[in-house]
């Protein structure tokens, strides 16, 4: 599945879009760890029909003398040139796309921005060619503001939880024939990776056992991503930290590097586990249920405190303690035990390892 068919990064696409048919200049802005944005939006633009020319710069490169010379435009002489010169002279109702613009060349292009918008404002918005600028590792407190024909459009809080749990799923499902514990690790990739769908890329190549040794997973991933050695600070502009449905959090690799001193990454492992397994521990203490009615009579006493008229009362830790006090023997009682202690794991919001997450028993 591409990532830019899922709800969030859609809306994203669209929402820039629309500026752009309305004649508006757009500033992308995205942080390092950012997917491809440029290629997207070349491929989107083409599928629509839109004019477009692409520039790609460097550092060393001049705004002015760079579209000047990436447009094919020929000044009489270089003294006088103006930006003013450059939008007279450049092509009608074109999108000129231009990548390649890092922090370090930002103070340059954002003068240069400022000047051709107050500009291209001479001309109707349906007439006029529209600038889409990416600008990757900028701090947002550093990017243009938004002004009347130039809008800054940030790329954050754009994947939630339902495009990676989507993006996951369609993911395995195209490697191999889901297994029963296909959801479990759909949930475990996406809260290991939320918005970083090339760690979710990764993660999903993993055998499936190898995801719940967090540490040591996500460990590799950064050495087969290329982060191997590179220290992920905390803010958003270096891919450290993102909002999630809203939430700010930090990227997993981010927490490694400071120690994960709270225990974030097992916390949102566990939430993940908790979400998947608690209700099929209940399906399975029903299953159970109708299983022992025929060795256990109702009613009876639970220790002379309460009286149990029917099985079904009981939650699994109590099931499990009734076949002990009626001294049942076999795979009935051990199965009862097992899911009481699977469910007060993850109750005490201890984490449920391999051998038992993974277990026919909880999957049917």
């Amino acid at each position: 599945m591409k990532w830019q068919a899922l709800p969030g990064p859609a809306r994203y696409i669209e929402e820039v879009v629309r500026h752009l048919r309305e004649g508006t200049h757009v500033i992308v802005a995205a942080s390092e760890l950012a997917p491809s944005l440029a290629q997207t939006f070349v491929e989107h633009l083409a599928h629509d029909r839109w004019y477009q020319l692409r520039v790609s710069v460097d550092l060393s490169d001049e705004p002015l003398r760079c579209l000047t010379e990436n447009l094919y435009l020929e000044p009489e002489q270089w003294v006088g040139w103006s930006v003013e010169k450059l939008f007279s002279n450049m092509p009608t109702n074109h999108v000129i796309v231009i990548d390649g613009v890092t922090a370090a060349s930002w103070d340059k292009w954002r003068i240069f921005l400022q000047d051709f918008e107050a500009i291209s404002r001479q001309r109707a918005s349906d007439e006029r060619s529209v600038l889409l600028v990416f600008v990757r590792g900028v701090t947002q407190k550093r990017l243009q503001k938004q002004s009347a024909a130039l809008a800054t459009i940030i790329w954050s809080d754009v994947l939630g939880e339902l495009d990676t749990l989507t993006y996951v799923d369609q993911r395995l499902r195209n490697k191999q024939k889901p297994t029963r514990h296909h959801k479990l690790i759909v949930r475990q990739i996406a809260a290991l990776a939320l918005w970083d769908l090339e760690l979710a890329d990764y993660l999903v190549d993993q055998p499936d056992r190898d995801v719940f040794d967090i540490q040591a997973v996500l460990t590799s991933a950064r050495i087969a991503i290329g982060q191997n050695g590179k220290v992920m600070g905390g803010r958003w502009e270096d891919g450290g930290m993102d909002y999630f449905d809203g939430i700010e959090l930090s990227h997993p690799f981010s927490l490694m590097d400071a120690g994960d001193p709270s225990g974030e990454l097992a916390r949102r492992v566990w939430a993940a586990q908790a979400s998947e397994l608690l209700p099929l521990i209940e399906v399975r203490r029903r299953e159970l249920v109708r299983s022992l009615e025929r060795y256990i009579s109702c009613p009876f006493w639970i220790d002379s405190k309460r009286q149990v008229r029917s099985l079904e009362e009981l939650e699994i830790g109590s099931l499990a303690y009734a076949t002990q006090t009626h001294k049942l023997q076999g795979e009935l009682r051990d199965r009862a035990e097992w899911l009481a202690r699977c469910r007060n794991t993850l109750a005490h919001l201890r984490l449920l390892q391999d051998a038992d997450a993974l277990d026919s028993r909880l999957h049917g």
